[in-house]
């Protein structure tokens, strides 16, 4: 583990807010081996809540798989999806106000299900607490991302959204 390791407070804000700052953190998963894998977070995309038609709580759909992200800031939400893919976001904001960023690419691999494969991440992390697990967390490397390197688009793979899908919620380290 590492005293540079994200704290709960650094997720206890608007995922909005919290979306271009985790750009450059680095995802790190220890193997039951010793093996250290991890990647910089190049991409996230913003889920902000009960009213965001994009969001697995939209209209306050509370399931036991959404619970989590009912729940205190710093939490994996990790689900199943096209039943054979993990996804992992991290839960943010305040409890009750279910707010959360997809990680949907690292700089050693791109794409939201690539990268859980490649760090051998599943549902056992589904509600675990990255600021303090043992096995995956978040943490700060002290890579700087500059604004005007980020850059803001719509979210993919939502069609369903209706006004939600054309938001600015995607965000990303521009290629130089």
């Amino acid at each position: 583990m590492s005293n540079r390791r994200l704290k709960r407070e650094f997720f206890d804000r608007s995922a909005v807010i919290v979306a271009p700052e985790l750009l450059g953190k680095y995802l790190v998963r220890k193997l039951k081996s010793g093996e250290t894998l991890s990647g910089m977070i190049t991409e996230v995309e913003a889920y902000v809540g009960e009213k965001d038609l994009g969001s697995h709580a939209a209209g306050g759909r509370r399931t036991k798989r959404t619970e989590v992200m009912y729940g205190a800031p710093g939490h994996a939400y990790v689900y199943f999806t096209y039943g054979m893919h993990w996804l992992i976001n991290v839960v943010c904001s305040k409890v009750d106000d279910p707010q959360a960023l997809l990680i949907r690419g690292l700089d050693t691999v791109t794409g939201p299900a690539r990268l859980t494969k490649a760090l051998s991440i599943d549902g056992k992390f589904h509600g675990e607490d990255l600021t303090e697990n043992k096995e995956l967390w978040l943490e700060d490397r002290g890579v700087v991302i500059k604004k005007e390197d980020i850059m803001v688009t719509p979210r993919i793979g939502i069609p369903y959204a209706r006004e939600w899908k054309e938001k600015p919620l995607r965000f990303i380290i521009q290629q130089t």
